[in-house]
C-alpha cells in the first residue's frame, strides 16, 4: 500500500532534503510539501494519511498538531522537531500526535517512523519514551499535591489508571468493578481536580 506523506516545515534544507530522501522510497509518495499552517488548505486537498510537522510553526507548539488534526483526523501525525522538553511532548501527545522524533534522527529511522504510524504505532525517540516511562512510572502518591485533593485509595488507582490511557471498559476490568462504578468515580475525580478531561490531568501532574 502506497503511503501519502505531507511534509511541513519551515526549514527549507532540511525540509528539501527529507523530501529528496522519501520520494525514493518504494511505497512512499510525498504529496504536499509546506512550510507554514497557512498552507494547510492546500495539504487537506492532497489528502496525506501521515503528516511530518514541525511543532516550532505555532506558539504554542500544540496548536499545529491540533490544526492538522482538525483538518485530517484520520491522518497520522508524527512530529519531527528540535523541541525534547516534556511540555511539547506531551502537549503534541493530548493534541493528538501518534509520533515524536527529534530531528537528529536518521533518515532510515524517520522512514520507520512513517510505516510505524500509518499502522497505527506510537513512535519516540529514545530520550523523549525515557521522559514519558518516567512519568508515568511515577507512584501516585509522589505526584505533586495529590495529598491536598482528598482523593480516595479507589479514586487514587483509578486516576494511576486513567493517566495511563486505559478505557472505562479497560479500568473497570482491572479494577473487578461495572463501568457504572468507573463513571461515578471519575466524575469525583475530575470534581475534587476540578478537570474536565485526562489532558488537564497529565497537565496538573506533570
Amino acid at each position: 500500500m502506497m503511503i501519502a506523506v505531507s511534509v511541513i516545515d519551515n526549514n527549507l534544507p532540511y525540509r528539501t532534503t527529507l523530501t529528496i530522501y522519501l520520494e525514493k522510497v518504494p511505497g512512499i509518495s510525498v504529496v504536499f510539501t509546506g512550510s507554514s499552517l497557512s498552507e494547510l488548505p492546500q495539504m487537506q486537498k492532497a489528502k496525506p494519511s501521515v503528516v511530518i510537522i514541525d511543532i516550532d510553526l505555532s506558539e504554542p507548539g500544540r496548536e499545529a498538531v491540533q490544526q492538522v488534526k482538525g483538518i485530517l483526523p484520520e491522518a497520522a501525525i508524527l512530529v519531527l522537531t528540535t523541541q525534547e522538553d516534556k511540555e511539547n511532548i506531551f502537549a503534541s501527545l493530548t493534541a493528538g500526535a501518534i509520533g515524536y522524533l527529534l530531528k537528529t534522527e536518521s533518515p532510515k529511522t524517520i522512514l520507520a517512523a512513517i510505516r510505524s504510524v500509518h499502522r497505527g504505532e506510537a513512535v519516540f525517540n529514545g530520550s523523549v519514551a525515557r521522559q514519558i516511562l518516567t512519568y508515568f512510572q511515577k507512584p501516585v502518591n509522589s505526584l505533586p499535591g495529590i495529598g491536598a485533593y482528598n482523593l480516595t485509595p479507589r479514586e487514587q488507582e483509578i486516576l494511576v489508571l486513567l493517566m495511563d490511557g486505559l478505557s472505562y471498559k479497560d479500568i473497570a476490568a482491572k479494577c473487578f468493578v461495572s463501568i457504572d462504578t468507573v463513571n461515578s468515580h471519575i466524575r469525583k475525580i475530575y470534581a475534587k481536580l476540578n478537570v474536565r478531561s485526562r489532558a488537564e490531568i497529565a497537565a496538573r501532574f506533570r
